[in-house]
């Protein structure tokens, strides 16, 4: 990949994810185009760590790339095993959301600090700690527990 499109790339990353994000892509950094021109996928170092959405280019990241993020919804342990299985984070679990406001793509996290999955927040901190009850985020990716 060419000087300019890497720079691209790592602009538009900081720009989605914050400057932060930066700091931790450092190193080879390859993309695959579509037929049409468009970006596909984000590797670096070998593991696809985010996802280009079609309809709107966004990059979404994956589980490998969750950790590139400082976008952050922490939930209680004892939601781990219903995230673990592909379901949404409820509002009775979330302890924090970090640096995201709705809309944004999330890492989320056990109060343990283990990664459970990443996914769309669709509440605001404030509503999310506050409701009670509902959606706060819908899960893209999760992690596959053991016992599945």
């Amino acid at each position: 990949m060419d000087q300019v499109m890497d720079s691209m790339i790592r602009g538009v990353l900081s720009y989605m994810y914050g400057r932060n994000i930066l700091d931790k892509l450092s190193g080879d950094l390859r993309v695959d185009i579509s037929r049409t021109g468009g970006l596909r996928r984000i590797y670096l170092g070998g593991r696809l760590v985010f996802v280009v959405r079609a309809n709107d280019g966004r990059a979404l990241p994956t589980l490998d790339g969750a950790s590139l993020i400082d976008k952050v919804v922490v939930v209680r342990r004892d939601a781990a095993p219903f995230i673990k299985q592909g379901r949404s984070v409820m509002a009775k679990f979330v302890i924090d959301v970090r640096n995201a406001i709705p809309g944004d793509e999330v890492a989320i996290y056990s109060e343990d600090g283990e990664l459970l999955g990443v996914g769309r927040l669709l509440l605001s901190r404030e509503e999310a700690l506050s409701v009670g009850r509902g959606v706060v985020v819908k899960v893209r990716h999760h992690v596959i527990s053991n016992n599945q």
